[in-house]
């Protein structure tokens, strides 16, 4: 007798094992799946950004001197801070140069553009909407 009740006492607990089992494996996928979700919305995300980034517009790297799109460059700190959104840009290229980038520790971190006295970048300034609220 003692041997069908560990029996059976095992077989049950085999079955209590399985349902835990299918639980884990649905909470994985349900957290697999929301993982895909929320990279898929990062990347449409990004597009979205990447879109309205430059809108093509082409400015002056202050290092090289150089045309580049505008959502390919990036804003020295110290710049951003004077000037706002009509700041200096530097490209990628010169930004992250091995040998004599703007981001090397060893460099000095003054914008270049207020150091040669380039113009600063021109913004488009967008018109004010003016919403009516009088009826008559």
């Amino acid at each position: 007798m003692s041997k069908s009740f560990t029996f059976y006492k095992s077989r049950k607990t085999l079955k209590n094992r399985k349902i835990k089992n299918r639980r884990k494996k649905l909470n994985t996928r349900k957290k697999l799946n929301t993982r895909k979700k929320l990279n898929t919305r990062k990347k449409l995300n990004t597009r979205e950004r990447s879109k309205k980034a430059g809108n093509g517009e082409k400015v002056l790297c202050s290092m090289c001197e150089k045309m580049f799109s505008k959502d390919k460059t990036l804003i020295p700190r110290e710049c951003l801070m004077k000037h706002g959104k009509a700041a200096h840009r530097i490209c990628y290229d010169c930004w992250f140069d091995p040998e004599s980038g703007f981001a090397l520790e060893s460099s000095v971190h003054k914008c270049p553009g207020c150091q040669k006295g380039l113009p600063l970048t021109s913004v488009k300034k967008e018109d004010p909407v003016l919403i009516d609220l009088t009826e008559e």
